[in-house]
């Protein structure tokens, strides 16, 4: 084992539990012992009938009802949960609550195997609990959204210590959680955690009559006192079986207590109208934002500049899928990390409904390095070791990203055979490997998911409409909307804009003050032969090279980076260069190379040319667009007054997706579903300091913070 740096972490590593099996198959962690024979039925009774469910939800004037549990264990609760809502929908089809939103935390999350295992004792949740296993997350910090059920289902899993995940869900000031579920049959740590600090986030969660049903034991007089001292009223205590007891409380009116800072506020659209979103784009994070407001019984036009759909940076062959991580679980890190988990179960999703070309190969970084390149593997682990300069930079980066505890599910470290081995093709170079990880044609997944919204009816494409202007008006209701002029002169309205048109987005007044890098992008077209198609997982490097595809026949070898150009004429430069970063990467042995051809295609299929939209910090900036010159003004002083300062001032209805940079298929999924679950009010699927560092206003208000000057 190589030696790791030192790093700092500001997330814990997660342990899964660890289960002990009895001799009936039963485990003896909690819940399972007396859900054996009648837990679901008790489950049923304390956590549906004892919250006033279904009728509840039949008199509910919300869109999505949200549950909250302080530990997850087997999931029975949940199961239970979404069985009875499915059967409340099919009952009660014209109800306003059509979409149950279920938020648990979880300390020490089962493994996958031990999730299965534990869920077989309940045969008649059989067809719900296959669902759940296809995207049960492996062992990672923070939140994990899991969308089921077409979006009418929504599961937040936050792994880690209750106490510190709790206050990094994003709060406003009417609440969060209509219902709160205690279960005295956790593990033992988990019980741990039951003392007034946790009362008292429950109660700052919690919105106006939000209920709590605690099934207790030995924490009674407890869990009584804890919610009393909280703000909740005591309604009732019963018996569940001889061992257990249900107290029952209420919270009226709402403690709840905003916790973001003013300067990183997210506010919803705001209407007392039916809306209509406008979308300008039409790539990957048109249409997963897109996707994710309609799953929400949003109505969606999305108006594109140009003939087709994914003309811009979403429209290469093939594009790799895996995450960009760290040791020091920043909140780069932080976000990638459950963004690619939840690309890769939002693909397997779309590829139920519709067809595109992708492949779950994995991924393979190459620990290759300029200086290092011909050290032998001992001298490699040596130079590490020793902190010799031997050692490349890119191999030091895959080191940091090690010392990070991931479990190997997400990453994991190769010698030099067995990257041989699980590439297929000689590189003489160690590597990381991500399991997860593949590739998938972006033009098509684009085409195919715009496709399928718009025969829901709940789409409108418009090609060929190139949005020049954005106007607010103000009407005689005080409902403001917003005016579009496009190229032709005509103009439309909509409630809420979305601009997520990659770096044209700065043709808006509006939006041109966010900082970003237009980056031209050259990737080569490689036909396949007998050698290459050896290469059995994306190989990446100083660049990357993706197997083959056999729908083309070939293979994407890329792509140039060029800053601040918007050239989208082919380049033979660019072709030879793509070529060449992979032969200075892989030792003069590595003959395999030679079989890569980039002028073999005709000069119009040789390669495709786009430009993406990047960020300084490699992080998108995603939520409502800010007033800029009001921002700065305003927060003048704002190193020196934190505690007054109000809500930064935004454009209402006005939003954003932009700077997805060359990670846009793994993080456009989440991005989507975020900016979706802001723009509707629901709960966002990221912590606080990752909202923030996704901010549209961050960068001028890092400067401010510090007390720099920044001009208007």
């Amino acid at each position: 084992m190589l030696s790791r740096p030192t790093t700092t972490t500001s997330t814990p590593r997660i342990k899964n539990a660890v289960l002990d099996w009895n001799d009936s198959g039963c485990s003896i962690f909690h819940q399972l012992a007396s859900s054996n024979n009648h837990g679901l039925e008790q489950t049923r009774d304390a956590f549906i009938h004892q919250h006033g469910l279904p009728q509840r939800w039949q008199d509910f004037d919300r869109r999505r009802f949200v549950v909250a549990e302080t530990s997850f264990g087997t999931g029975v609760n949940f199961l239970a949960l979404w069985q009875a809502f499915n059967a409340f929908r099919e009952q009660h089809p014209e109800a306003t609550t059509q979409e149950l939103h279920y938020i648990s935390f979880e300390k020490t999350p089962l493994t996958k195997h031990d999730l299965i295992k534990a869920q077989l004792m309940w045969p008649e949740l059989a067809q719900l609990t296959e669902q759940l296993h296809a995207h049960y997350p492996p062992a990672v910090a923070d939140c994990h959204r899991i969308v089921l059920e077409n979006g009418r289902i929504t599961l937040d899993l936050w792994f880690g210590d209750i106490h510190q995940s709790m206050p990094q869900l994003w709060l406003g000031n009417d609440g969060l959680i209509d219902a709160w579920l205690l279960d005295e049959c956790a593990p033992q740590h988990q019980l741990e955690s039951w003392n007034q600090q946790l009362f008292n986030n429950m109660a700052k969660m919690a919105r106006a009559q939000c209920s709590v049903s605690a099934v207790t034991a030995t924490t009674t007089d407890l869990v009584r006192t804890g919610l009393t001292e909280a703000g909740f009223s005591l309604n009732n205590t019963s018996t569940l079986n001889e061992h257990h007891h249900i107290t029952l409380a209420t919270i009226t009116p709402s403690h709840s207590q905003a916790n973001f800072k003013p300067w990183f506020a997210r506010s919803s659209q705001q209407t007392s109208q039916p809306s209509d979103i406008a979308i300008i784009g039409g790539g990957v994070a048109s249409a997963t934002t897109a996707l994710a407001l309609i799953r929400r019984g949003q109505s969606v036009t999305l108006y594109c500049a140009d003939n087709e759909l994914a003309q811009g940076a979403s429209g290469n062959r093939q594009g790799a899928v895996y995450p960009l991580l760290n040791g020091k679980h920043d909140p780069l890190s932080r976000f990638f990390a459950p963004g690619f988990i939840y690309a890769r179960q939002f693909v397997e999703q779309a590829a139920q409904q519709c067809q595109f070309d992708h492949d779950w190969c994995g991924v393979t970084q190459l620990a290759w390095d300029e200086n290092g390149k011909n050290l032998t593997d001992a001298e490699k682990q040596l130079a590490l070791a020793t902190q010799d300069k031997k050692l490349g930079r890119q191999t030091k980066k895959l080191e940091c990203m090690l010392s990070g505890g991931f479990p190997e599910e997400l990453v994991r470290e190769l010698d030099i055979e067995q990257t041989r081995t699980i590439t297929g093709v000689e590189t003489d170079c160690r590597s990381v490997n991500y399991p997860l990880g593949g590739w998938l044609c972006p033009q098509q997944l684009t085409q195919a998911l715009i496709e399928s919204m718009q025969q829901t009816g709940k789409l409108t494409l418009h090609l060929n409409c190139d949005v020049t202007t954005l106007e607010q008006l103000k009407t005689p209701t005080n409902d403001p909307r917003w005016q579009l002029t496009f190229a032709d002169g005509s103009t439309t309205t909509h409630t809420t804009v979305v601009v997520a048109s990659g770096h044209r987005f700065n043709q808006y007044p509006q939006t041109a003050p966010i900082p970003t890098s237009s980056v031209r992008g050259q990737v080569s077209h490689v036909p396949t032969n007998e050698t290459l198609a050896q290469l059995n997982t994306v190989l990446c490097y100083d660049g990357y090279l993706t197997p083959v595809n056999t729908n083309t026949n070939s293979h994407c070898i890329g792509a140039s980076y060029a800053r601040r150009s918007c050239d989208l004429t082919y380049s033979n430069v660019d072709q030879q260069q793509n070529k060449q970063r992979l032969l200075d990467s892989v030792p003069a042995t590595a003959s395999w190379v030679d079989a890569i051809h980039v002028d073999e295609f005709d000069p119009q299929q040789r390669a495709r040319v786009g430009v993406r939209c990047a960020s300084r910090d490699h992080l998108p900036f995603v939520g409502n667009v800010c007033r800029y010159d009001d921002l700065i003004k305003q927060y003048q002083d704002l190193k020196d007054n934190q505690l007054y300062a109000q809500n930064v001032p935004v454009y209402q209805n006005l939003f954003t997706i932009v700077g997805l940079g060359s990670r846009g298929l793994s993080s456009a999924p989440l991005l989507g579903e975020l900016l979706a679950s802001q723009i509707c009010g629901d709960p966002l699927p990221l912590p606080h300091t990752v909202l923030d560092a996704l901010h549209p206003g961050r960068m001028w208000v890092r400067k401010l913070v510090r007390g720099k000057e920044v001009k208007a």
